[in-house]
């Protein structure tokens, strides 16, 4: 029972036809073999992916999993060999794998658990039993699956190429912390321990992509923003990347910009370092213009305050102003209520907290229907019971219109509200149709 478990065998493709060599294991034993025990809980045992189009292939292969220090011996067979005429052989094949077992035991080790090994239907429930063992609870266990999700996105990802790959990892960048990291190099050794270089290649070129991309917690971002830059160079996709990521445009910001040209120009590679300071100039330019014209929708929005706040009724002043009741405006009045509080005078945040409300009633007025449902949903504690208490009210120009507000959130960079959403509107799809 020393020798490698491990064979090797030649499939083809199934969508390129291409050959691949696929390591197949077929008894685990966790002291003698602790690296296949973590090829097992990585899912990717009995698994490659083809060199030549990415497509993941995994073999329907029996595994015999035994751990002396548990007493765990578990069997799993998959239904397509249980269904077929092997399915006598793989048995015989578990009871050789424990005969072995027991005469390679110690004298004083228990036995009992080979007799009767415990069979598994799929191969998840046998990693998640191996989990169990180990203390994994299922809250640890449906991290881990979350993490081994992200990695699968960002592989998909980076065969579309950075564009995509930097979306992914700017939408999961909260979730990429020292686990993740510790997760995709359990890959990274897994795929060596089984001899995969389809493997090995495609997680090393990503560790290679994350850490070109990130550069620690806070400094993720603005590298990802800088790519995107410099993979677009309109002026009018710059600008709007500019609104989207406002808050990071910043000394830091520049300065990884600055390291750039450095080590560009250092490297010889003098047509980049061109490339990547003509981008600072330019995004310096489209920022000052950007934060010029919010100045002055800020002194627009604070003299219409003036007079909305010495009027007389001042309904009439602010739906005659209707299309200046925009961000800008909520942060201003909310901002000068709070001023308003702190310095203690009270009567002017009245009168503020009574603009604000006023601003809030106009505007839902001035909504459509649709947008009408499209806020109740949003603003519901529980928009699974609105939809079913209000089917009526939920038509395709509503799950239209949540659709366009999630694209809005995203381009906002808002993806936690694009998220949820999106989540509503697949919901109310689902119940409409």
């Amino acid at each position: 029972m020393s020798a490698s478990p491990i064979r090797e065998t030649q499939v083809s493709c199934p969508n390129c036809q291409s050959p691949i060599r696929v390591g197949i294991v077929s008894f685990i034993d966790a002291d003698m073999f602790p690296q296949l025990k973590n090829i097992l809980i990585g899912g990717r045992i009995n698994s490659a992916s083809c060199q030549s189009c990415g497509t993941p292939v995994m073999l329907a292969a029996p595994l015999v999993y035994h751990d002396a220090s548990k007493q765990f011996c578990f069997v799993h067979i998959p239904q397509q060999i249980l269904a077929s005429a092997q399915a006598s052989d793989m048995e015989r094949y578990v009871g050789s794998i424990t005969n072995a077992l027991m005469q390679q035991l110690p004298p004083e080790a228990p036995r009992g658990y080979l007799l009767n090994p415990k069979r598994f239907l799929t191969m998840q429930t046998l990693v998640e039993a191996v989990l169990e063992g180990d203390g994994v609870t299922k809250e640890m266990l449906e991290a881990q699956r979350k993490r081994v999700d992200i990695i699968s996105q960002l592989l998909e990802g980076m065969m579309q190429g950075d564009e995509a790959l930097l979306k992914i990892l700017e939408a999961n960048h909260a979730d990429m912390d020292e686990e993740f990291t510790s997760t995709l190099n359990a890959f990274v050794e897994a795929s060596h321990a089984s001899g995969d270089p389809e493997g090995i290649q495609q997680l090393s070129a990503l560790q290679s992509k994350i850490a070109q991309f990130v550069g620690g917690e806070n400094i993720a971002q603005y590298n990802i923003l800088i790519e995107k830059l410099l993979a677009n160079p309109d002026a009018d996709a710059r600008t709007q990347l500019i609104k989207t990521h406002q808050e990071i445009i910043d000394y830091t910001f520049f300065d990884l910009i600055t390291n750039r040209v450095n080590a560009a120009n250092e490297a010889g590679d003098t047509a980049l370092a061109e490339s990547i300071n003509t981008m600072r100039e330019h995004v310096l330019a489209l920022y000052e213009e950007i934060q010029a014209g919010l100045e002055a929708a800020y002194i627009r929005a604070g003299a219409l305050l003036d007079s909305v706040f010495g009027a007389d009724d001042m309904s009439i002043v602010l739906q005659e102003h209707l299309d200046q009741l925009d961000e800008v405006w909520d942060i201003l009045v909310d901002g000068q209520r709070s001023m308003a509080e702190r310095a203690g005078d009270q009567a002017s945040a009245d009168r503020l907290a009574q603009i604000i409300a006023l601003t809030k009633t106009i505007k839902e007025s001035a909504l459509t229907p649709e947008d009408r449902v499209v806020n109740a949903l949003i603003e519901s504690e529980n928009p699974t019971r609105y939809i079913r208490e209000n089917i009526g009210d939920i038509t395709g120009a509503v799950i239209k219109r949540l659709n366009e507000l999630a694209e809005l959130h995203e381009s906002k960079g808002k993806t936690d509200d694009a998220d949820k959403v999106r989540r509503i509107a697949r919901e109310a799809g689902a119940m409409l149709f």
